[in-house]
């Protein structure tokens, strides 16, 4: 049998009586006495057991059974004989009204021992509350004097300085109680913002200039689009056969390609998403403000004629491994990365090991694409 702990001449279960014999209830008694031991002894691995006792069933507030004595039979007028004392064949008032008051007496001591038991169990659950608070206390302790020791970092070569704000996805406005909101799609939910003029995170994150972007992955990632058409290709049939196809940011195809004059054709899909990516770009750069958005946005100096000389170090729109490996395969630029065809930047992405498909490679590259239009 293994040994108490004893601690300057005192044990555990003495110090538990002499609480329990000065009318400490039991759960208090054991909070008192761990705590005890932890101050005194020391820790070793912690198994929490509750001190106050609560079964699953109370005998002694099972109800017992009630059979109702009372039973009335309808009187019938001018027939049936209504009288106070008891005769062969009628029970009488006096007896009638005497098992009514035995059935309420009965109901009376059950509804009793019900609000009894239902006060025994508060006083129970309390003390287990208490127990379960001072653990809580006993665990927050021990780990605030913990020191927290951080591992190895794995730092990329890339400052990502973008990275720190999750913008999220950016839905669109709408009116909501009578005001213009911007709705955002997080990781912590949908939010709802005062609508504001926001071009540099649009530049970015928005859906002004991602419609060719969104096309090009959704062409990837079906092939009935290119094989309908593999050479030149009519507005009006393409919106006829995918218009009401949903790209990956929630938006159709036809509202996408809305940018184009109706009745138009091009000598490939290729040539189409192109000119697509040309009039957002069009459209961002005719906005006033439009220069310093850009900067801004992507962290260039304001003095940088050529846009797709930036650096992709900014580009929230692709992963940071994704920018760290077409970094160091090379691919440092938005230019680069726009000229760069899908399957090469698939093919990176492999070599690397980072997880991406080709409709992801068609994206990246169709957004770049774009942004090297705005200046």
């Amino acid at each position: 049998m293994a040994s108490e702990i004893n601690y300057d001449g005192v044990t555990v279960t003495e110090l538990y009586e002499a609480f329990t014999k000065h009318g400490i209830p039991a759960s208090d008694a054991s909070v008192l006495v761990s705590s005890w031991i932890y101050e005194n002894v020391g820790t070793a691995k912690r198994v929490f057991s509750y001190a106050e006792s609560f079964p699953a069933v109370e005998p002694g507030c099972a109800p017992p059974p009630f059979a109702r004595t009372f039973a009335h039979t309808d009187w019938v007028d001018g027939e049936d004989v209504v009288q106070a004392g008891q005769t062969p064949g009628e029970e009488g008032f006096n007896e009638r009204f005497h098992r009514i008051e035995h059935d309420l007496d009965h109901l009376g001591t059950d509804l009793a021992k019900a609000f009894s038991c239902m006060a025994a169990m508060r006083v129970s659950l309390r003390r287990l509350l208490d127990e379960i608070r001072a653990e809580i206390n006993r665990l927050h302790s021990t780990v605030h004097e913990n020191k927290v020791t951080l591992g190895p970092h794995a730092i990329e070569q890339i400052p990502n300085y973008i990275g720190a704000l999750d913008f999220g996805k950016y839905m669109g406005t709408t009116m909501f109680m009578d005001k213009k909101v911007s709705i955002w799609q997080t990781k912590a939910g949908t939010i709802v913002l005062p609508a504001v003029e926001t071009l540099g995170v649009d530049v970015v994150v928005g859906p002004k200039v991602r419609g060719a972007a969104q096309l090009a992955r959704h062409a990837a990632e079906h092939g009935d689009v290119r094989q309908r058409f593999p050479r030149e290709v009519k507005l009006v049939e393409f919106i006829r056969f995918f218009g009401e196809d949903e790209l990956a940011d929630g938006r159709t195809i036809r509202d996408v390609l809305k940018v184009l004059p109706a009745d138009t054709s091009y000598p490939s899909l290729d040539a189409m998403f192109g000119e697509v990516s040309e009039r957002e770009a069009a459209i961002v750069r005719t906005t006033v403000g439009a220069p310093s958005a850009v900067s801004a946005a992507l962290g260039i100096e304001a003095e940088l004629e050529n846009i797709a000389d930036a650096d992709i170090a900014m580009l929230a729109g692709v992963p940071t491994k994704a920018r760290a490996a077409l970094t160091r395969a090379g691919i440092s630029t938005l230019g680069k990365l726009a000229d760069a065809n899908p399957e090469q930047v698939l093919a990176v992405m492999k070599e690397a090991g980072v997880r991406a498909d080709v409709g992801d490679a068609a994206e990246w590259t169709g957004y770049a694409q774009t942004l090297s239009k705005l200046r």
